[in-house]
């Protein structure tokens, strides 16, 4: 019983907490513009090779579209989510690159803290709510980053199986950020009268 009063603290300060923060930084249309024109040319310089990867190549192009009208027509929150859903549609085509290239680099960032294990579990969960994501995302829904997205946990939970910590980090990263792809949608697709 001591050792859950520590957890019940946090859970009754944490909404004071939470409330308390002030709002995420809002980026001016023109720092909207410029990430639009980085994520292209990020896609240019490391073109699609294979047909899953000119798939994604596809949505990360629509979504990129449909920032530029949403900023165009000056809903920023909504031109801001389709361009990060387009960025997080463009990252597993970097994975999958990685995963085909003998001796891959692994590109210098952040790795995802804690043991690659709990990353899994966690794209697993990402994944169930992906559904509720789907659901919010007007006709035509991408139904089809969410098969991708679970193909490549699938093919994680086998290359983690078969010892291939590589192949199992970056199907897990591109599932991942497809989930995110579809979460960034989902928020895409509130009213505009919403934050």
């Amino acid at each position: 019983m001591a050792a859950f009063l520590p957890m019940i603290a946090i859970a009754l300060i944490a909404p004071t907490i939470l409330a308390a923060q002030p709002p995420p930084p809002r980026l001016d249309s023109r720092a909207v513009e410029h990430r639009i024109a980085e994520i292209r040319n990020r896609l240019e310089r490391n073109a699609p090779a294979t047909p899953e990867q000119k798939e994604l190549a596809s949505y990360v192009q629509r979504y990129l579209d449909d920032a530029g009208r949403a900023l165009a027509a000056g809903r920023r929150f909504q031109a801001e989510r389709l361009e990060d859903a387009a960025d997080a549609c463009r990252r597993p085509i970097d994975h999958l690159q990685r995963i085909a290239t003998p001796n891959p680099v692994k590109p210098p960032g952040p790795k995802p803290p804690g043991d690659p294990e709990d990353h899994l579990r966690d794209v697993y969960f990402r994944l169930r709510l992906s559904d509720l994501f789907l659901q919010q995302i007007p006709s035509p829904a991408p139904a089809r980053l969410l098969e991708l997205a679970r193909s490549f946990y699938q093919q994680a939970v086998k290359a983690r199986q078969a010892g291939n910590r590589l192949a199992a980090d970056e199907y897990t990263g591109a599932a991942d950020d497809l989930t995110h792809a579809l979460e960034n949608l989902a928020q895409a697709a509130l009213p505009d009268n919403q934050p």
